[in-house]
């Protein structure tokens, strides 16, 4: 099967920042937040953002409508789901395209779980652009999606207005200090104080739309325990391998090959073949740990040797983001 080109519709410019980190192999958001620090922000979860990539999330869905057509029934398993941002673009992006769609997202941290559960979720902006609130922008976040809540629809593109009509058919917004805990409210507080053009908003999923979002505990390397062999349609575990992978040498803070990240990522390769049907996709994602150095190698190589099929690069032809099973 040929490569399968889809035109980019809008992309964020931003940049994903480089950060010191210390992972140890496989860890929930709730450690990996603790061991990522960027400015005045330490928690991982801002890295993501609702159409995060959205080049690779408007695939799957051409995917779904062409070379899944007969089915009546989409099964979908969102990998490291965290809070759901991803799992509930998902579901926005395809909505009303002719067929049931369950989309199942799984993390291994039971915090991001109980979040993603609540159906709430955080939108901020920064409006200014001194040099205190470009520093706080640093740890803020690596991707845009406060268009969703605070740009008037002529400034946005085809595609972002496309989005945020989506969104606002999904969610509701609702007053976000009623479900902030102490310590992020005071922390919210002293950088307003600090930074007074930052704006806050939360919104609540709408009854009648989250039912199309499961959530559970899972682990990547234990699939078959959340799902049954050979039910998915599609499966994203999108810029989260080199979470489970990365070992690091403490001085010069490069990733080592060892015999771990081998097993690590045949067991990751294994687990998605027994869960995707014949002609399932697994989706990758973009983040550059994920395809070069040791990882990407191993990864490729792996899925070749259980027949999968590369069928979608990112927007610069450089990685293989989407494979086939054949």
């Amino acid at each position: 099967m040929d490569l399968i080109n889809i035109q980019p519709h809008c992309r964020n410019k931003k940049t994903p920042l480089k950060k010191t980190v210390t992972f140890r192999g496989q860890a929930a958001f709730e450690k990996l937040a603790k061991d990522t620090f960027v400015g005045a922000r330490t928690l991982l979860i801002l890295e993501t953002a609702f159409f995060r990539e959205p080049e690779t999330l408007e695939f799957v869905k051409k995917y779904i409508l062409k070379f899944l057509k007969d089915k009546p029934e989409i099964n979908i398993i969102d990998g490291a789901c965290s809070k759901g941002y991803e799992t509930y673009s998902l579901a926005m992006i395809l909505d009303k395209i002719g067929k049931k769609i369950n989309i199942t997202g799984f993390d291994l941290g039971p915090q991001a779980i109980t979040d993603a559960k609540s159906g709430k979720f955080i939108i901020e902006t920064i409006k200014s652009n001194d040099s205190l609130s470009n520093t706080y922008k640093m740890g803020y976040s690596s991707f845009d999606d406060d268009y969703l809540a605070f740009y008037d629809k002529s400034s946005l593109t085809e595609k972002q207005t496309e989005y945020k009509c989506k969104f606002s058919e999904f969610f509701d917004e609702i007053p976000w200090r009623e479900n902030i805990s102490f310590l992020r409210r005071i922390h919210r507080l002293i950088f307003k104080k600090l930074i007074p053009d930052i704006a806050t908003k939360q919104f609540q999923v709408k009854p009648e739309k989250s039912g199309m979002c499961n959530f559970v505990q899972g682990d990547i390397l234990k699939l078959d325990e959340i799902v049954p062999d050979h039910s998915a349609d599609v499966l994203l575990f999108r810029n989260a391998l080199y979470h489970l992978t990365t070992i690091e040498d403490e001085s010069a803070k490069i990733p080592l090959l060892d015999e771990t990240i081998v097993r690590t990522v045949k067991n990751v390769v294994t687990q998605v073949d027994k869960a995707l049907c014949k002609n399932g996709i697994f989706v990758i994602g973009e983040h550059p740990n994920d395809h070069t150095l040791t990882t990407g190698k191993v990864l490729y190589k792996e899925l070749e040797n259980n027949n999968f099929t590369p069928v979608y690069k990112n927007h610069n032809d450089t990685y293989c983001v989407v494979w086939k099973k054949n």
